[in-house]
């Protein structure tokens, strides 16, 4: 009969076994002779049969009885069959000192004994159960050296066992021994999901994958498929910690579901019991053995309620990674909607998953991930009443909130905040400071200041202390109370000496005194905060304040110096921005070439990632270069940057260089001779003169143009329509600086009669929508200003947009509308180069809407402010005439309207509509002389022939 040792549990090591049956008993020593002697021998051989037969049926305390009774009779001499026995039945009840002691024996008595090879396999792993390590490796060892074919058995033990006292490396170049005959035996699969396991340990994820992927090819079911799950499970925990999202994914993909695995065991247990009712002997045995293990992995299996729960958790995670938006990239929306099915599974199936909370909370994290606020707002709702003592509580309060906030409902988002104060757990201190942060933002500082002032009264000890104290004063500074944001900035400098705003707040306070007129205490402030702090992230705009100062003063040397440390220390783009642009102003005023080149070089070398920034640079290095005289510098700088970027149509600085080259590029007009060009009369005695050499002649149009292809022409591969339309621009340019009038508005009107809106870049789409327009192409405008509008809203010619859509909304009567645009460009680009357009179109269309007192009041502000005096002046007061005429108010109505011809000559097509419109008040208030004189005096005048209106004045004139 072959002795089994007692099975281990699935998910360890392969269970050894004798591979053999013990040996038959000798013969009983021959004893002198008697009827007694021969009952001795019968009764020891009979002894040692119990004993195999009880062990067979894993009796071993009844077959060690035995044993001993049988040792007694022969004395305690050695015996193999009863050693083996013995040290198996030890072995099994776990005893291992005495299994020990019998199997040392039986090596030492029997040392080439039938049974040695398993002997001392049961030896080693007694030694190694003691806590004996090295001696249990040594003896395996040697059971791998003489004994080949258990090189898989031993080896997986040894290499299990160093695993355990955490020598990796030598375990794995044992695991590597046994796999080198490769993957054909149960414990070649146990030694390469053991390999596997450590090289998981070790971060080794693609050595373990690809062992995992051998793995698979053998190992479909039965013993080893719980193993290889929660190898799969521990491989993509292990991906998922490195970021290696989809790889994670491509395991845990691989891991069965509870119900897979339970089929399995289940046709494994079956396919066991059925060959249990044919099987005898030893093979019964293994059969008895193997299905006492699958059983308890089939129990171990039921227990598990929440693998499939953990399982989809997994996934959902890792859809979510791959889906959201990261630095490297947009993410892949479809995966979102991936990770949405997986964590619903675990939400709505798996109601006692210790980590449903966390599916919950990824729920809300994708669905705000897809734009999906209203359903991640609910989900936000229906998680803090789920698990009101979840340990994110305190988090999904605050993007309760924060959803309206990103999606810039800022109202909505404080309304959400102050709900969610009520929720358990809430952070009710970081709840009141946020919803505090997004009423300044709202710029409504009352409720803002009284927000945070109750925040310093309940937290005295806050954390946003530094903030809200400086915020404070920040609300007294932007409602323009010096008195007030003076004492609060004061108390914040007192307060906070070490506070991140310090330099900020004495700035402001340095900046009022210089608003104030006290421009020395200012520049003294400024000194001594550049001395105490000057590597301060504020410290740039504390020298862009000097540099105002040093300017207003006409001390323009220091005034460079400052704004030039400005540019250097600034950590803004505005300040950096504003304090370049003065910084060039004062350079080219003092005809400081080689510095603004210098300056602008390093400005390109920090942006020159950055198309439109780099380019804006090479603008004004170019233009340094013509000023020192190097116009050849100049022209293959413009003519190398413009040429790679001229294809590109988001480049919005490509026009401007464009415009730069054509002007260096065109030829100057020549002087005429101030003198004769005659030759000088010979002296006497003398030749005479050679004649002088003939001026070069004149370059044409066309020689320039041709010369200018050349230069901005890109590729041929690369040439496409927004080239086209750009080289096409460049020639009309040329032509307007060349004083070619017509050919310039032939190439324009090419531009607008074959232009696609894709092709043409913003500054483009700008020029041709307004020339469309006023050619009376609405088609072509509105396609125009629409692609400005939805591609380049960020661009400084997105302005132009909203105010094109509203003047052709306007021409069609569409007044609501055109009402609707004009606004939206005034309260949207409040710093547009159509700012005053948009005023006045928001003026024009209220009166056409017969809201005269609003329209009154804007056509007021546009005739008062300086910045605008010109034709805007001219066409205000002329308005302003139409509204008081269109009330009735005609003697008011007159008086603007002669402002307009008597002081406004300028513009003549607003003194033509002027005269008009005064002859005809004076003529509704009866005064037919006066009208009379006013349309004769506008007809007699020789400068506004050409004015429509005065058409109209010559047919009024008789019915006066």
């Amino acid at each position: 009969m072959r002795p089994l040792f007692c099975a281990a549990l699935a998910l360890a090591a392969v269970t050894p076994v004798f591979s053999q049956a013990p040996p038959a008993p000798a013969p009983a020593p021959a004893a002198p002779a008697a009827p007694a002697a021969l009952n001795i021998q019968q009764e020891t051989e009979a002894l040692i049969n119990a004993a195999g037969a009880l062990f067979a049926e894993a009796k071993y305390q009844e077959a060690l009885s035995k044993l001993a009774i049988a040792k007694k009779n022969l004395n305690n001499k050695p015996f193999e069959s009863i050693l083996f026995t013995e040290g198996a039945c030890y072995y099994n009840l776990n005893d291992y000192p005495k299994a020990i002691e019998a199997l040392e024996a039986y090596v030492k008595e029997f040392p080439k004994g039938s049974a040695i090879i398993d002997v001392n396999m049961a030896l080693g792993r007694s030694y190694i159960a003691s806590k004996k390590e090295d001696k249990g490796i040594e003896v395996l060892t040697n059971v791998v050296r003489e004994s080949p074919e258990k090189k898989a058995e031993a080896g997986l033990i040894i290499a299990d066992t160093l695993n355990k006292q955490d020598k990796k490396e030598e375990a794995l170049k044992i695991l590597t021994n046994v796999l080198a005959d490769g993957i054909r035996s149960a414990e070649s699969i146990q030694a390469a999901m053991l390999a596997a396991n450590i090289y998981v340990a070790s971060g080794q994820l693609d050595q373990a994958t690809a062992l995992m992927d051998k793995v698979r090819n053998f190992a479909s079911g039965g013993d080893s498929i719980a193993q290889m799950n929660n190898i799969y499970l521990k491989l993509g925990d292990e991906m998922m910690e490195k970021k290696a999202y989809k790889e994670a994914l491509g395991a845990y993909q691989l891991v069965r579901k509870k119900a897979e695995i339970s089929r399995i065991q289940n046709e494994q247990i079956a396919k066991l019991e059925a060959q249990l009712k044919t099987a005898k002997g030893v093979r019964k045995d293994e059969i008895e053995t193997k299905l006492k293990a699958n059983k308890e992995i089939m129990a171990e299996i039921e227990k598990r309620t929440d693998y499939d729960a953990s399982l989809y958790y997994r996934l959902g995670r890792c859809y979510y990674e791959m889906g959201a938006p990261s630095e490297s990239g947009v993410g892949d929306p479809s995966r979102l909607w991936q990770a949405i099915l997986a964590f619903e599974v675990v939400v709505k199936d798996f109601k006692q998953f210790a980590q449903r909370d966390k599916c919950m909370y990824g729920l809300i994290m994708v669905n705000s991930s897809l734009k999906r606020i209203k359903e991640s707002r609910q989900l936000c709702e229906e998680f803090i009443e789920a698990f009101p003592d979840s340990d994110m509580v305190g988090e999904v309060s605050m993007m309760f909130g924060m959803l309206a906030y990103q999606n810039k409902q800022l109202k909505e988002a404080i309304a959400a905040w102050k709900k969610a104060k009520s929720f358990p757990k809430a952070d009710k201190e970081r709840l009141s400071f946020l919803i505090g942060s997004v009423q300044f933002e709202l710029q409504s500082f009352d409720e803002c200041r009284t927000t945070y002032e109750t925040i310093l009264q309940e937290f005295p000890t806050t954390t946003y202390k530094d903030d809200i104290q400086y915020r404070i004063a920040l609300t007294y500074f932007y409602q323009n109370d010096s008195k007030s944001v003076t004492k609060a900035l004061k108390t914040y400098i007192k307060e906070n000496a070490a506070g991140q705003y310090v330099v900020d707040a004495r700035y402001r306070l340095a900046f009022i005194d210089f608003q104030g007129g006290d421009k020395k205490a200012a520049e003294s402030e400024l000194l001594s905060i550049v001395k105490d702090k000057p590597n301060d992230q504020n410290i740039g705009q504390v020298h862009a304040l000097l540099g105002d100062i040093y300017n207003q003063r006409a001390d323009y040397e220091n005034a460079m110096i400052q704004f030039a440390f400005a540019v250097d220390k600034a950590k803004s783009d505005d300040v950096l921005n504003y304090s370049l642009d003065q910084l060039t102003d004062l350079y080219v005023g003092a005809s400081k070439w080689k510095e603004l080149s210098e300056i602008w070089q390093r400005y390109y070398n920090t942006h020159k990632n950055n198309d439109d920034l780099s380019l804006k640079a090479i603008l004004w290095i170019s233009r340094a270069n013509i000023k020192e005289g190097k116009v050849d510098d100049a022209k293959k700088l413009l003519a190398e940057h413009i040429k790679t970027r001229i294809p590109i149509v988001a480049n919005q600085q490509v026009e401007g260089l464009i415009q730069q080259l054509v002007s260096i590029s065109a030829p100057k007009r020549r002087r005429a001779a101030a003198a004769s060009t005659a030759p000088a009369a010979a002296k006497p005695g003398e030749a005479a003169p050679a004649p002088a050499p003939p001026p070069a002649p004149d370059l044409t149009f066309e020689d320039v143009e041709k010369q200018l292809e050349a230069l901005l022409s890109p590729p041929q591969a690369a040439m496409n329509g927004t080239a086209q339309m750009r080289i096409l621009f460049a020639k009309a340019w040329l032509a307007k600086t060349m004083k070619l009038p017509d050919k310039a508005e032939k190439y324009l009107n090419i531009i607008i009669e074959v232009a696609k809106p894709d092709d043409l870049s913003p500054m483009l789409l700008n020029i041709v929508g307004d020339s469309a327009r006023k050619k009376g192409d609405l088609d072509k405008a509105t396609g125009c200003y629409i692609r400005l509008r939805d591609f380049f809203k960020d661009s400084e010619f997105s302005d132009g947009a909203p105010v094109g859509l509203a003047e052709i909304a306007f021409e069609k009567g569409e007044y609501d509308k055109a009402l609707e645009l004009f606004r939206d460009a005034l309260n949207n680009y409040p710093g547009s180069s159509h700012v005053l357009d948009a005023t006045q179109g928001e003026a024009k269309t209220l009166v056409k809407l017969k809201k005269y007192e609003d329209a009154k009041k804007i056509f007021e502000q546009v005739a008062n402010t300086k910045e605008w005096r010109g034709h805007a002046t001219a066409n205000a007061l002329r308005m302003l005439g139409e509204i008081e005429s269109l009330n009735g108010k005609h003697e008011a109505a007159i008086a603007y309207f002669q402002r307009v011809f008597i002081a406004h000559q300028k513009w003549k097509d607003e003194m033509a509509k002027a005269y008009l419109l005064c002859a005809k008040s004076f003529k509704a208030l009866g005064k037919s002389d006066e009208a009379k004189a006013t349309l004769q005096e506008m007809i007699g005048r020789k400068d506004l022939e050409n004015q429509p209106e005065k058409k109209e004045a010559e047919k009024l004139l008789p019915t006066m």
